[in-house]
């Protein structure tokens, strides 16, 4: 086993673990949503998140984001996911969430085609069958209705390349950024553009407090896990790992708000979990080709 073919490794199971952070941090805010509004929410995710980062880097977080040259692509990267994150939420009001999630699913597709057109990264043919079989998946999953509004339909579509461009822009530079700045930069971002939105409503009991704190602990292992990710994976692996979350919105819909799934979700899930597969696969017989190819011409 190479060291490239296991750092990428590492990257799919980084991304993985990020996904699947980011599933019971949306089930968590839709548990807490119901009381309050989702603008208290990201501000005190976004607080907690904050604390944290700066609990474990101290003052050599804050040095090394005063010091760091790359605060513009970090600061945009972190508009482009409020920006996504916005623009989800907003489409699920207007819209069933079935279509949003249907919609917003093909961002790893767009990551794929944004990543070989900007980052230069080799897309196989392959690697294409995996990742059009996981937005399959995903479709089935979804189980979208007929009747599509235009607006919200283009505003989740919005959304997803957003979040594609972000996965990007972070693959690009995030590698030269520590994943503490980018952590402290996106908090900071997410705060400031939530506070002019947000009018805060007291938990009602300490659950919610308790809950409130976990969003927090939540948005920061998958802010960890995704720029790690991203360190050791292309964007054409780490974007596709995202079609995970349709298992993970089932499982938690099973276990918080006993939502039994369908035939649809079933087979859309076992065939996010065969693009998954496939695609680690592929990643590791063409990394063995070139070392092996290396190590003949040497």
């Amino acid at each position: 086993m190479n060291h490239v073919a296991d750092r990428k490794m590492l990257g799919i199971l980084l991304a993985l673990a990020c996904y699947a952070m980011y599933s019971l941090h949306y089930a968590t805010m839709k548990w807490l949503g119901e009381s309050y509004s989702l603008w208290q929410l990201i501000f005190a995710r976004s607080a907690v998140m904050l604390v944290i980062t700066l609990a474990l880097g101290r003052q050599a977080t804050v040095r090394a984001f005063i010091a760091s040259p790359y605060k513009v692509p970090t600061a945009l990267r972190a508009v482009l996911h409020f920006l996504s994150a916005l623009g989800f939420f907003v489409a699920a009001g207007l819209m069933p969430l079935a279509n949003v999630t249907t919609l917003y699913s093909t961002s790893p597709l767009i990551g794929v085609l944004l990543a070989a057109v900007l980052l230069g990264e080799s897309i196989r043919g392959f690697h294409w069958i995996a990742i059009l079989l996981g937005l399959a998946g995903a479709v089935i999953a979804a189980n979208p209705a007929g009747d599509v509004s235009p607006v919200p339909s283009l505003i989740a579509l919005g959304a997803g390349l957003l979040w594609a461009m972000a996965v990007v822009l972070t693959r690009k530079s995030g590698a030269r950024e520590s994943s503490d700045v980018q952590l402290f930069s996106t908090g900071i971002v997410f705060i400031l553009l939530s506070a002019a939105f947000t009018r805060w409503q007291s938990p009602q009991t300490l659950l919610d407090s308790v809950l409130m704190l976990a969003l927090g602990l939540q948005i920061y292992l998958a802010q960890l896990f995704f720029f790690e990710a991203c360190r050791f994976a292309p964007a054409s692996i780490v974007g596709p790992m995202e079609y995970s979350t349709v298992i993970w919105a089932c499982l938690f819909g099973i276990l918080i708000f006993s939502e039994l799934p369908t035939p649809r979700i079933i087979l859309g899930g076992l065939l996010v979990i065969v693009s998954g597969v496939a695609l680690a696969v592929s990643l590791r017989k063409v990394s063995d080709a070139k070392h092996g190819a290396v190590l003949t011409a040497s």
